[in-house]
């Protein structure tokens, strides 16, 4: 399949696509399949929840491309991002820590596409060493980044005429894993997903900090600041008793439960310095129902292996909710609380 190479402007916003169309037809070697015809113009960003007690997730994009069955590869290999002083630059490097919540980077504005189907967006990202992609740990050090192949596989899009917009979230507390026994963290696509940014939610709050240390084991922590998450999952599922589980994939040695249910989506909390309250956000999220719980012993909560976290904790912290299109919901979590 050839590739069709295009040069775009870049600018910053970290995980999120938004599409909108203009007039006319063609461009891209595409037949338009709307009944207008009317292509779509694309502008992609980046956007992350953020794992604790890391400085730095950093990743060096050389491609984006976006796949369509029966058609060219549209390649976008030449960025521009002037927030960046970058101008036509082969490459790019961003910390997706520095983009949590609803927070982006736009890494691709204005592209024209045809509508229709896009089966697949790839994301080359250079691994050759921390020169490219690297985490930064807590004490400074520098682990460099792999990704299988070379190339992150995220689901496609469904183009049509109109003002769209989308979003490709990083969610680096299920897609970032360490791998034992070597200096390297694997970025794999757990977790990562494409939403449209039209109809998607937003879910924010903020949580009561006695939650943090109330209830053992969490009341032996030596900083009550450490291990608290807010986990999102899939429909309204209570809390029944081991139902709720931590993040944990098919690679996991542990066998988990066969009722265990691991999180759509995990979130970490963050100081807020003007009122120092703690908060939490996530952003992006498909209308639906869901059920939001919270955990203060999240320490060992490893990306790949189940294992067996009590949640919520304290018992109680458990909320099911339903978000409507396009809806900005607030939470707020505390003891005999509601949403």
């Amino acid at each position: 399949m050839t590739a069709i190479s295009l040069r775009v402007v870049a600018s910053i916003a970290l995980i999120a696509a938004f599409l909108l169309p203009i007039s006319g037809c063609g461009g891209c070697g595409f037949s338009c399949n709307d009944d207008d015809g009317v292509p779509a113009l694309l502008t992609l960003g980046f956007s992350d929840s953020l794992p604790e007690d890391l400085k730095q997730v950093v990743i060096e994009v050389d491609a984006i491309i976006f796949q369509r069955i029966g058609a060219e590869d549209v390649v976008i290999d030449t960025f521009t991002i002037k927030e960046q002083g970058l101008s036509e630059a082969d490459t790019f490097q961003v910390d997706l820590l520095a983009y949590r919540g609803v927070n982006q980077l736009i890494v691709i504005k204005d592209l024209e596409l045809d509508t229709g189907t896009y089966s697949d967006v790839r994301i080359n990202i250079l691994t050759n060493g921390v020169n490219n992609s690297y985490v930064q740990e807590a004490d400074d050090s520098l682990r460099k980044i792999t990704v299988s192949g070379g190339q992150l596989k995220l689901p496609g899009l469904r183009l049509s005429s109109g003002s769209q917009v989308f979003t490709v979230e990083f969610s680096l507390a299920q897609a970032l894993q360490h791998q034992s026994g070597s200096d390297q963290y694997l970025l794999a696509t757990n977790g990562i997903r494409v939403e449209n940014n039209k109809t998607d939610a937003t879910l924010s709050g903020q949580i009561d900090s006695a939650l943090f240390n109330s209830v053992s084991p969490c009341d032996q922590k030596a900083d009550p600041q450490k291990g608290n998450r807010l986990y999102l999952y899939n429909g309204k599922v209570g809390q029944e008793k081991g139902r709720l589980a931590d993040v944990f994939t098919s690679g996991s040695i542990t066998t988990p439960p066969a009722e265990a249910l691991a999180p759509f989506a995990v979130a970490s909390l963050e100081n807020n310095a003007l009122t120092g309250s703690w908060d939490y956000s996530f952003g992006y999220l498909p209308a639906g129902d869901y059920t939001l719980a919270f955990a203060c012993d999240t320490e060992k909560d490893n990306s790949v292996e189940y294992n067996g976290l009590i949640i919520p904790l304290p018992e109680g912290q458990v909320y099911e909710l339903t978000l409507s299109e396009s809806e900005k919901a607030q939470c707020n979590l505390a003891e005999g609380a509601s949403c």
